[in-house]
């Protein structure tokens, strides 16, 4: 899989973008680690919005928008009283054409707002992970 641009990059688009916040939804940014070892497949800030009670979520950022044109569809696949993990997918293409995908899996601790999310390119023995802080924004 080819990385198609770097993080320095992704850093500079706004997650947020696209993602409206009624007042029955909680936004929620976190700012990720940038490490080698997530090989720019992390981006720095990452933007969810959940509607009260969904079990789903729109996720943005500087990946997605750059990858997918504009925010995607989180599954929650679990909410309980200590974490709720999110769970999407991006498709990619690399510069010879192959289709490729990356699954997301975020989670995040709801006592602290740490977060840790762990990307896998499918069909390929790695991954990527790292872990973060997270903030509600107003609405």
């Amino acid at each position: 899989m080819v990385v198609l641009m770097r993080t320095v990059f992704f850093g500079l688009a706004l997650p947020c973008a696209g993602i409206a916040s009624p007042a029955s939804a909680s936004v929620i940014e976190c700012q990720m680690e940038q490490m080698g070892m997530n090989m720019g497949w992390v981006a720095p800030t990452i933007a969810l919005n959940q509607d009260v009670g969904a079990a789903t979520a729109k996720v943005s950022d500087g990946i997605i928008l750059f990858l997918a044109g504009a925010p995607v569809d989180a599954k929650v696949a679990t909410d309980n009283a200590k974490r709720t993990t999110y769970v999407w997918e991006i498709k990619t293409q690399d510069g010879s054409g192959q289709n490729g995908k990356l699954l997301y899996r975020m989670t995040l601790m709801k006592a602290d707002l740490s977060a840790r999310i762990k990307v896998i390119p499918q069909g390929y023995g790695n991954n990527f992970d790292a872990g973060g802080r997270c903030k509600p924004l107003k609405a």
